[in-house]
């Protein structure tokens, strides 16, 4: 019923916005009925940034969007100057738009982490290691050596090859979800779409294959730092 959109910062053009939104101008008058899903999602987020507000309630809003989609609304929430609730088990979502996570740890336990998701693996993996060496010893573990004995068989060291893997893996990983982070940004560009079509299958194919590779390494990382703390010093 208005030609103007009234966003916090001010008024804005109803074609304006669908802009900002992604939707090309000639899109503008078309019926809801006949928009693609992906196009459809985008219109209910539309709407639910148009009412303002400082506080989003979201449950799984990336369920069943398009990559131009989702695109839009990582942008939009990062963009929020007000708060957004999410529950969300895409772990690449969150890397992307959250501050803050609410982790449920199990037993009742709900522990606040500063961060997203890639933070949050990270300090996990150092406070087990933290944990394994603050570990009371057994007294088979304290026992010492006698003379002429055979020593039993006790963990396995780290190789000099992979103490120099687990001294980079970070750069690795760091590096890793830098590639993902550019295949989703370049498909999540609607020009991409247009200019480059025949090329966005292999795209989003290896968009899949970077995301396995991160979590990859990131069970390497854990693996590694398994064997560094069982290791005797």
């Amino acid at each position: 019923g208005n030609d103007h959109v009234f966003l916090d910062s001010g008024p804005i053009h109803v074609r304006a916005f669908l802009r900002m939104m992604l939707f090309a101008d000639e899109a503008a008058d078309t019926r809801i009925g006949d928009l693609s899903g992906g196009e459809r999602n985008r219109v209910q987020l539309t709407k639910l940034l148009r009412r303002g507000g400082n506080f989003l309630v979201l449950d799984e809003p990336t369920n069943d969007l398009d990559l131009v989609t989702l695109g839009v609304l990582e942008q939009a929430l990062i963009e929020f100057p007000g708060c957004v609730l999410v529950v969300s088990h895409d772990r690449w979502f969150v890397d992307r738009v959250a501050t803050a996570l609410l982790v449920f740890e199990g037993d009742g336990k709900v522990v606040l982490h500063e961060g997203n998701h890639a933070d949050y693996q990270a300090r996990k993996s150092v406070e087990a290691r933290a944990h394994r060496d603050r570990a009371p010893k057994t007294p088979s573990q304290k026992a010492k050596k006698r003379p002429g004995q055979v020593p039993a068989t006790g963990p396995k060291k780290l190789t000099f090859k992979e103490r120099r893997e687990l001294a980079g893996i970070e750069d690795v990983i760091g590096a890793a979800e830098a590639e993902v982070a550019s295949l989703e940004a370049t498909l999540s560009d609607p020009e991409v779409f247009k200019d480059r079509g025949p090329e966005v299958p292999a795209l989003v194919e290896k968009l899949d294959a970077a995301r396995a590779e991160v979590d990859r390494l990131y069970a390497r990382w854990q693996a590694l730092e398994a064997l560094s703390a069982a290791a005797p010093g």
